[in-house]
């Protein structure tokens, strides 16, 4: 009688749901494309960025490892759909993703600023894009880029639109206000600290004011991930928060003015 319960003991043991896969769950592949300053291979072949930095950084004091995928957006969004990869980062939340993927709390945000020429933001009197209405101010954009409902809205209306000007690409917004035929462009700010430091444009502009924010989070595939992990991010994310080490990732990248997320920001469950 024994005998047969200690077998029956072992059977439960090694027949427990999720007990053989334990190692195969501690590990996690994170889709990524290179997009500088978030994810990108460095000059030793080194894959970092802040998306790097922070995902890690939390899930490996949960015991978690992280093997990375490389791959175009679209693709990382069907991967993560088909349960193929584990987590995407810099995801704005919309209801068709989160019919395939769980949300972490906010984690970051793109912020999109209207940039002047250096030492002029005083010589405007503009709080918003509607405020160029009626004015001699000469808009750059960059062609196909979306910035926000109002200015869409604006966009329809003739006496807004005949300020803007499309470029197709944002060096040539950068030339254009240089060269006195813009009096400032719209640029996403990680964008502007990573390119415009290499080009030197960062040190001749300066926000007037910002246009538009979206909120970002990281992905799980609800496929292939238990909402436990995203506990865990969502956990990992406001203790990094209260020791200093979020702020110190978005110093490292200089990205704390306007891509770092609030507490008040964080402070509500997001997840979805």
């Amino acid at each position: 009688m024994k005998k047969i319960q200690i077998i029956t003991i072992l059977i439960f043991i090694f027949s427990y749901p999720g007990q053989s896969l334990a190692n195969e769950k501690s590990r996690l592949i994170m889709g990524w494309e290179p997009w500088a300053p978030f994810a990108y291979a460095s000059e030793s072949d080194r894959l970092t960025g802040l998306d790097i930095d922070i995902v890690a950084s939390i899930l490996s004091k949960y015991s978690y490892s992280i093997d990375y995928q490389k791959a175009p957006w679209a693709r990382l969004l069907k991967l993560l759909e088909n349960g193929e990869i584990h987590i995407c980062a810099s995801a704005m939340k919309t209801p068709e993703r989160e019919k395939f993927a769980y949300f972490s709390f906010p984690y970051q945000k793109e912020t999109y600023l209207l940039f002047v020429r250096k030492g002029e933001a005083s010589h405007y009197n503009l709080k918003r894009l509607q405020d160029i209405i009626g004015t001699k101010f000469r808009l750059g954009i960059l062609r196909g880029s979306l910035y926000g409902s109002e200015f869409e809205r604006l966009m329809k209306d003739p006496d807004f639109s005949k300020h803007v000007e499309d470029v197709t690409t944002d060096e040539q917004n950068h030339i254009k206000l240089l060269a006195n035929r813009f009096d400032g462009f719209i640029q996403e700010y990680s964008r502007m600290v990573t390119d415009g430091r290499k080009s030197g444009i960062i040190n001749q502009v300066e926000p007037l004011f910002v246009i538009e924010e979206n909120i970002l989070h990281v992905m799980f595939s609800k496929k292939s991930v238990g909402p436990e992990v995203v506990d865990s991010f969502n956990e990992g994310l406001k203790i990094m928060m209260k020791d200093g080490t979020y702020q110190k990732i978005f110093e490292k990248y200089n990205l704390e003015r306007y891509n770092m997320i609030s507490p008040i920001e964080l402070s509500v469950d997001d997840r979805g």
